[in-house]
C-alpha cells in the first residue's frame, strides 16, 4: 500500500535524483520513499510525532525537489500575466503570491508561489513532478524573451515551519523576521549564508521558507536543527507534510488538481483575477458563469476509524456522486479525514457514504480547511 500518497521505495530506487541533503538524511536516520522522481524522506522518528512538533514546536523539511525558474523585465512580468490565473502585476517588490498556470480549458498545469524579488526579477517555486512540464509550458508561451532560467538544479529549499519558527531561524540572522507579514520575501544571510528568506509554506502554520545555493543546504538544514534542539524542533519528511497540508486544506498536485480540474472547482477562486487574458481565462469565466458541476469538500467518516482514501467512491442518496481525492489519520483530530469531488447534483448533503473496500461508511461533509492555525484541534 502506498504511504501517505506516496509512491513504494522499489528496485527502481537507483534512478530516482536526490537533493543535495541527501547524506544528512541517511546520518538522521531518514525513511526514504520515491516523490516527484526523487528519493525524499517520507519520516524521522515518525509521521505522527513530527507532524505534532510542526503544531506545537517546529518541524523542518528539505523541499530540494522543488523546482525553481527565474525571469526578468518586463517582459518577465508580461508572460507572468499571460501564464498565470492571479496577477502578478499587483505584487510590489518583496511580496509573493498563490497562483495557478491553466490550460485554455481551464484544467491546471500547475500551483506555485511567484515571488518578486526587486522590480525587475521574479522567481517562482513549482511541483517537483511538474517542473518539466511548467518548463516547457512557459517557453512555449515566449520565456526565452523574459530571462527565463531554470535555476532548480542548484537550488536548495528548507522550510522551518510551526509557532516556534521564527525564533528559531532569529537564532541565525540578524534579518527583522519579526517584521514580515505573511508572504513577505526578502534576501539575507542565514547561518553566514544568503538566501532568499520567504514567510510562506504548506502546513497551515506560520513558518518560512529558505532558498538558498543547493552546495550549502545540508549545512544549513544542520545549523538550523542544532539551533531548534533547545525547543524541541524535529526534522520532518513528506508523511507529515501530506498530514499539516491536509488537516489545513491545501491542495496537492495529482491529488486535487489535475488538467482535468479547474482552480473554480477545486475552491481557489480568490486565486483567479479575471479581466486579463491570461491562458484559460475565457474557459472559467464560463464555468463561473454556467455553474460548477463539482466542488471540492472535506469529508469526515462517522465511525472514526475508516479513512477515506483517493479513488474510493462516494455515494449520495444511493448514488455515486464523486470520489476521494486526499485521505489520511490526523493527527491533530486524532481521526481520519479526506477531501474529495462532489457532483453539483448531489445538492448539499449533511451525510454521504464513501465506498471502503466494497463496503460503505457513512461520513458527513465538512467544511474546508478542516484547521486553522491558532484554533484548538481535537
Amino acid at each position: 500500500m502506498p504511504i501517505c500518497g506516496f509512491d513504494k521505495i522499489n528496485s527502481h530506487m537507483e534512478a530516482l535524483r536526490r537533493t543535495a541533503i541527501f547524506n544528512l538524511h541517511r546520518q538522521l536516520g531518514a525513511r526514504m520513499t520515491a516523490f516527484g522522481g526523487f528519493e525524499m524522506p517520507v519520516s524521522y522518528s515518525g509521521i505522527i510525532d513530527e507532524h505534532r512538533a510542526v503544531r506545537s514546536r517546529a518541524g523542518i523539511f528539505d523541499l530540494g525537489h522543488m523546482g525553481e525558474f527565474e525571469l526578468r523585465g518586463g517582459a518577465g512580468l508580461e508572460l507572468l500575466e499571460r501564464a498565470l490565473t492571479n496577477s502578478a502585476a499587483r505584487l510590489e517588490a518583496g511580496r509573493a503570491q498563490y497562483t495557478l498556470m491553466c490550460t485554455s480549458e481551464g484544467g491546471t498545469i500547475d500551483d506555485l508561489i511567484v515571488y518578486r524579488l526587486d522590480d525587475a526579477r521574479y522567481m517562482l517555486c513549482v511541483n517537483a513532478s511538474n517542473t518539466a512540464a511548467d518548463r516547457e509550458w512557459m517557453i512555449q508561451l515566449g520565456a526565452d524573451k523574459a530571462g527565463f532560467r531554470d535555476v532548480s538544479e542548484e537550488t536548495g529549499l528548507i522550510a522551518t515551519q510551526g509557532p516556534l519558527a521564527q525564533d528559531i531561524v532569529k537564532r541565525l540572522t540578524p534579518a527583522p523576521l519579526e517584521s514580515m507579514r505573511r508572504f513577505a520575501v526578502i534576501e539575507a544571510e542565514v547561518a553566514g549564508t544568503r538566501c532568499v528568506v520567504a514567510r510562506t509554506g504548506y502546513t497551515g502554520e506560520d513558518g518560512f521558507e529558505l532558498f538558498i545555493k543547493a552546495a550549502a543546504a545540508s549545512a544549513l538544514f544542520s545549523a538550523i536543527l542544532e539551533a531548534g534542539t533547545s525547543v524541541g524542533v524535529l526534522p520532518c519528511g513528506l508523511g507529515a507534510r501530506d498530514t499539516l497540508r491536509m488537516e489545513a486544506g491545501l491542495p496537492l498536485y495529482g491529488h486535487e488538481l489535475d488538467r482535468n480540474t479547474s482552480p473554480l472547482e477545486a475552491g481557489l477562486g480568490t486565486f483567479i483575477k479575471f479581466g486579463r487574458d491570461f491562458v484559460g481565462a475565457a474557459a472559467l469565466a464560463n464555468q463561473q458563469r454556467n455553474g460548477l458541476k463539482r466542488r471540492l469538500v472535506g469529508v469526515r467518516t462517522m465511525d472514526g476509524k475508516s479513512i477515506p482514501r483517493q479513488g474510493y467512491r462516494i455515494f449520495a442518496a444511493e448514488r455515486e456522486m464523486g470520489a476521494i481525492t486526499s485521505g489520511t489519520f490526523a493527527p491533530s483530530f486524532n481521526r481520519p479525514l479526506g477531501m474529495g469531488y462532489l457532483a453539483a447534483a448531489a445538492g448539499e448533503p449533511a451525510s454521504v457514504e464513501v465506498e471502503i473496500r466494497n463496503h460503505r461508511v457513512a461520513a458527513d461533509i465538512v467544511g474546508l480547511p478542516f484547521y486553522r492555525r491558532g484554533q484548538t484541534a481535537g
